[in-house]
């Protein structure tokens, strides 16, 4: 059986523990490219969980103004009518 020398082995146990970093290394970038495209998903999903949440209390502070502006010009309507500033309209009712 042949003996392998010390430089031999010092060389095989260097070549080994580089590969074996390199392995690790690699296996770490697959991990974290894995996990970033689950990230980067649950992101997007969270996004558009908030956009939509974001739309509707948009739409519903529309509706409120909206109904406010209606109140509003009903008001002024009613004083219009009251005045006889109605632009000559005989037809507006007073609501009192």
């Amino acid at each position: 059986m042949a003996t392998i020398s010390p430089d031999a082995t010092i060389a095989i146990i260097v070549v080994a523990v580089v590969v074996v970093v390199i392995i690790v290394i690699v296996v770490i970038c697959c991990l974290c490219r894995k996990c970033n495209q689950c990230a980067r998903w649950s992101r997007g999903k969270a996004m558009a969980r908030e956009e939509a949440q974001q739309e509707q209390q948009r739409a519903e502070m529309q509706r409120g103004h909206d109904q406010t502006r209606i109140e509003r010009e009903t008001v002024r309507d009613q004083i219009r009518a009251k005045y006889n500033l109605n632009g000559g309209k005989p037809n507006v009712a007073v609501l009192s």
